[in-house]
């Protein structure tokens, strides 16, 4: 059965009950040396960005450091420098009981398996999320049940995948990489990656599509461009039971923000960024139960 992309994405939305965050957003650019340096508004939120090119950096790193300080959004202040890398989404494997990266910023799981998890709840409740949490062993977790609530708590990842300080991007932060540094609409191999550009005036994106004619690359062109500072979320959709939904034509990925209820106000929900060919927007919702991805970014010292 032939099932058209609007139907597909009238079905994802359902499914995710998402309710958008709003929209009002302009910043202004500044040069200081060889640094970009930002000062924006987003829906009524201040925060300051500075992207750093200079050297050294960590190991796997990619692109700038990026450094942002939000005021408000929730929190009184957050001050947090850190990098994208090369590594691509998280996944986890059962039988070894341990997490991995994937082989490349490309890759996602396409189908179900326990040993090959690349899509991950929050929990239920904010109340599982918290004990959860605390025990970091998750003695009696499901397949799916791994969940980046807190970047304080990710002990468990950080051992896994190396004693690199990784972390899950805040809403705010996300805010500002998908406004700012982002850009939907882009194709890798014919499939919808959303590319985030980590140099200053995110000029990799417009060398990539002046040569390309558009924005359309092979894996070569994006390989040859991420040692340059490129990253890629693939559009790797979402997983309910063992079932997927929307891949090669939505990407949703988990900040570590949770999100209030509007009517109870109680923290059920969690803060997540989902883009299409067509649009990327950050969205909260109620669906923790709901496996979406989760790209991982390094601190900086």
């Amino acid at each position: 059965m032939n099932i058209s992309k609007k139907a597909l994405m009238s079905f994802i939305m359902a499914l995710t009950s998402v309710v958008s965050m709003a929209q009002p957003y302009y910043h202004v650019m500044k040069r200081d040396g060889s640094n970009q340096t930002e000062e924006a508004v987003y829906d009524a939120k201040t925060y300051k960005i500075k992207v750093d090119m200079d050297k050294p950096r960590p190991k796997d790193a990619i692109g700038g450091k990026i450094t942002m300080v939000v005021t408000d959004c929730n929190l009184s202040e957050l001050k947090r420098s850190f990098y994208f890398t090369k590594n691509g989404n998280v996944y986890y494997n059962k039988s070894e009981d341990k997490f991995y990266f994937e082989k490349s910023q490309l890759d996602y799981p396409t189908r179900y398996n326990k040993d090959h998890i690349g899509h991950f709840n929050w929990g239920r409740s904010i109340k599982e999320c918290t004990e959860r949490l605390s025990s970091l062993g998750w003695p009696d977790a499901k397949e799916t049940d791994f969940f980046f609530a807190n970047p304080d708590s990710l002990g468990r990842v950080q051992k896994d995948l190396g004693k690199e300080d990784w972390i899950v991007l805040s809403a705010c932060e996300w805010s500002y990489v998908y406004h700012t540094l982002g850009e939907y609409g882009w194709k890798i191999e014919g499939k919808p990656c959303f590319l985030i550009d980590t140099t200053p005036y995110k000029s990799l994106l417009r060398t990539i599509e002046s040569n390309n004619g558009g924005k359309t690359m092979s894996k070569a062109d994006f390989e040859y461009y991420e040692a340059q500072g490129l990253v890629c979320l693939p559009a790797s959709g979402l997983l309910k039971g063992n079932s997927f939904y929307g891949q090669n034509y939505s990407g949703i990925y988990w900040s570590c923000t949770p999100s209030k209820d509007m009517s109870s106000g109680v923290e059920s929900g969690a803060h997540f960024i989902q883009f299409t060919p067509k649009a990327v927007d950050g969205k909260h919702g109620p669906q923790r139960s709901l496996g979406y991805a989760v790209r991982l970014v390094i601190l900086a010292d």
